[in-house]
């Protein structure tokens, strides 16, 4: 007997057997449900920040203290019940540490103050009218001479802390608004600083996406730089941050280290960095990501990538066979599209080939291969090829990289800057196995849906001293200076080596 209809036959004759056996179902069934509310697939689309917008000034404004700037439409009384505020400000010198630095102030057409920041010793308060209360976050790095983004977002609830400030593309402060709008009659925005840039106001909340969209514009335009692409220049710039995009191969690309350990090596004081921006079962056709994580141009720029190393091909291969072509060819190059809106230096890889039983699939492999090499060439980007055969044991069920595969992989791209076959310096590769566990802990932390999902309302997501601070984004973001921390050691053994490989 088959063991499911011998399974299906002890369930019927046990009544208990089978109701527990059904409700098992129903709590998988439930629980592959909240997993997939949890997850969304990231696009490259761009998102609407015009939706709801009432007034916006792009660039920087040249105004003085005292010479306000209407609103437009100022004759039409704006209610405002969720709303959001975004704006980036330079400061030249330390705030007053007994008075503060005044900020920006929105008032009505009796100059009474409706909002106001301040920027103090200890960080950004802003009051809201008819409270009486200054919500307030940590600035934690100096902020004099550089760019802040600020964003008040508020989302009136009366049970839920749906109201917060973000800075810089984190959530450090939320809190309950309570039901009931903020008129603004002829309004007049009021700066007390010269440097004030991307001023918007939403008549609606905005979501963490849109935010981290808002937080990635450069206050002047020119302060973005322009990046030359591998089809004019294919030599590695000084503080390359080079982010590594793709499914399994990727993940073990990562893991190894070989490929960053022959960059660093190669190039000392360049200060090169690598991005893990991989994702295990990552495919051209979808990405899947946690609620709230962002685009993929989204995590570009937020991983501040100037190239991009994509490697897709095998998985797609398996998923759609020869039949597939036309589809890949098309969805590879929306995302090398997409890729192209943060940086035109993009490599493409060559698929390491399959092993075992599954090399009967290498023929439609080498179809996708050529694909590949197409959309490199019509994009200007790098094609990295292995110049080696196949290595034995390069996967261990002929599709999942060994540590031997994920070697190969990652030195053929590295061989596209620092020419022949060399072997990575293993302190160098250790130390940046250790660094790119620190990224992974930063980039991918437990716990999302507390952290920017659908439960950062919940009491345990804050300071239990302070409901209305977040502590997990903000200790999260410790991460970043331990990383940076890893990679001066990363710098110092590579000047040590001084450029010679072993």
């Amino acid at each position: 007997m088959h063991p499911d209809e011998q399974n299906e036959l002890q369930e019927g004759r046990h009544p208990a057997c089978f109701f527990g056996s059904m409700f098992l179902r129903l709590l998988l069934g439930i629980h592959l449900m909240i997993l997939g509310s949890a997850m969304a697939q990231v696009g490259g689309g761009s998102l609407d920040l015009e939706k709801s917008l009432v007034a916006k000034w792009d660039g920087v404004m040249p105004l003085d203290p005292g010479k306000p700037l209407n609103l437009p439409n100022s004759t039409h009384v704006t209610q405002l019940e969720d709303f959001a505020v975004s704006f980036a400000f330079r400061v030249e010198a330390p705030p007053d540490v007994e008075h503060g630095t005044p900020l920006l102030t929105f008032g009505n057409e009796a100059q009474k103050a409706l909002l106001t920041w301040h920027l103090g010793a200890e960080g950004i308060a802003v009051v809201i009218q008819g409270h009486g209360l200054a919500h307030s976050v940590p600035t934690g790095a100096p902020v004099a001479g550089r760019w802040q983004h600020v964003v008040l977002n508020v989302k009136r609830d009366s049970k839920q802390a749906l109201s917060g400030i973000w800075l810089n593309g984190v959530e450090l402060n939320s809190w309950r608004e309570p039901p009931g709008p903020l008129v603004l009659a002829q309004a007049l925005f009021e700066p007390h600083s010269r440097g004030i840039a991307n001023l918007r106001l939403y008549n609606r909340a905005l979501t963490r996406p849109e935010i981290l969209e808002l937080a990635a514009l450069p206050p002047i335009a020119s302060l973005k730089p322009a990046l030359p692409s591998f089809a004019t220049n294919r030599a590695i710039m000084t503080n390359e941050v080079i982010a590594i995009l793709g499914g399994t191969e990727a993940v073990a690309v990562v893991e190894d280290g070989s490929m960053e350990a022959l960059l660093v090596a190669q190039f000392p004081g360049s200060h090169i960095k690598l991005r893990d921006l991989t994702w295990e079962a990552d495919t051209v056709f979808r990405q899947d990501r946690p609620m709230n994580f962002g685009s993929m141009k989204q995590q570009l720029e937020r991983s501040k990538a100037t190239a991009a190393v994509l490697i897709f091909g095998r998985q797609e291969c398996l998923e759609r066979g020869e039949s597939g072509l036309v589809e890949f060819k098309t969805a590879l190059e929306k995302f090398v599209s997409t890729c192209s809106e943060v940086t035109p230096r993009i490599v493409l890889v060559l698929p390491l080939a399959f092993e075992g039983k599954l090399a009967q699939h290498n023929a439609a492999l080498k179809e996708y291969a050529a694909v590949i090499a197409e959309v490199a060439k019509t994009h200007g980007a790098l094609f990295a090829t292995q110049n080696i055969p196949l290595q034995p044991g390069a996967t261990r069920d002929g599709l999942n990289l060994t540590l031997t595969g994920a070697t190969q992989l990652g030195m053929s791209v590295a061989q596209l800057w620092s020419g022949g076959l060399k072997e990575p310096d293993a302190r160098l590769q250790s130390l940046i196995q250790q660094k790119n566990a620190l990224w992974h802990r930063y980039w991918r932390p437990a716990n999302w849906a507390f952290l920017h999902g659908d439960r950062t309302a919940q009491p345990s997501s804050r300071n239990h001293a302070d409901p209305s601070q977040r502590w997990f984004p903000s200790e999260l973001e410790q991460y970043l200076p331990l990383i940076e921390a890893k990679e001066s050691e990363i710098a110092q053994l590579a000047n040590d080596l001084g450029g010679k490989l072993p």
